[in-house]
């Protein structure tokens, strides 16, 4: 089985109807301070109709789940000039209530560990994606968010 980042293709989603936002578009914000991965994230999301910004560090990507209430946040643990656990408190502290999905290629201690510091603050935390993770696996991650909107991903 495959387990790259780039050239899978994703299957459609089921279809739901269920979109939070006032336009009736899914919104996610990625904050990853690597810009492929970033890319990708952005490119995949499209493909499963769901919008997004991407961030490589705390401050901006706080300011934009602030603005825009993002329904799910793609968040990598090991940022190089940001501190994840400063994007958790930050999101704790404005009180964000939609779901924070984790990514790192870091250890599952240390993934497992986040996550605890995540649910301290309130957050609502998807099991985390270990990478490299498959493109099946935003999928999954919009899918369980319920997010889905019945569209292809394009990933190519």
């Amino acid at each position: 089985m495959k387990n790259t980042m780039t050239e899978e293709r994703a299957q459609p989603l089921p279809p739901s109807g269920r979109c939070e936002d006032r336009t009736g578009v899914p919104f996610a914000v990625v904050i990853d301070d690597e810009e492929a991965i970033c890319r990708l994230l952005e490119r995949t999301l499209a493909g499963l109709g769901v919008e997004s910004s991407s961030h490589q560090t705390a401050k901006p990507a706080l300011a934009a789940v602030e603005q825009s209430r993002p329904q799910i946040v793609f968040l990598d643990i090991a940022l190089k000039q940001s501190d994840a656990i400063d994007v958790i408190k930050g999101l704790g502290e404005k009180h964000y209530s939609g779901i924070v999905q984790l990514m790192s290629g870091g250890t599952l201690q240390l993934l497992e560990a986040v996550q605890r510091i995540g649910a301290r603050h309130g957050l609502l935390l998807r099991p985390p994606l270990q990478k490299p993770f498959r493109v099946e696996a935003i999928r999954e991650a919009i899918v369980g968010a319920g997010l889905d909107t019945g569209t292809r991903a394009q990933t190519s």
